[in-house]
């Protein structure tokens, strides 16, 4: 007797849940790897991004808690490329700060966003 395979509806359901899943993962290395439509702006972009976290990551953990606007950011001004940081405090482990760096460009119903997030803790003596 032959089994029945997969509807196409089941397949498409588990391509949805595994999309969901792993494309946090995948979203910054697949700019750099797999340059799609306009890579430029995208390579430039996720550079701006990384240079945001790296900045953010300079910051003592005293300064803490702190949440800026989108700005934007120099040497970008040809794409519109706006940058902010948010350093949100962990309110269960009260030595960790969450970091987010965000950068945005493009109008309205076409606009982009990528986004990096850093876990930074430290040790109490």
């Amino acid at each position: 007797m032959a089994t029945k395979g997969r509807t196409l509806f089941e397949k498409l359901i588990y391509v949805g849940i595994a999309t969901f899943f792993l494309w946090p993962f995948v979203q910054l290395w697949s700019i750099k790897a797999i340059p799609l439509v306009n890579s430029d702006t995208h390579l430039r972009a996720s550079v701006a991004l990384e240079n945001l976290m790296e900045s953010a990551l300079e910051r003592s953990f005293e300064a803490s808690g702190y949440s800026e606007n989108y700005k934007p950011l120099s040497g970008y001004e040809d794409i519109s490329l706006m940058g902010k940081v948010e350093a949100l405090p962990v309110n269960e482990f009260p030595d960790c700060l969450l970091l987010r760096a965000q950068v945005k460009w493009g109008s309205f119903p076409f606009s982009k966003t990528l986004s990096l997030e850093y876990l930074k803790s430290r040790t109490r003596p």
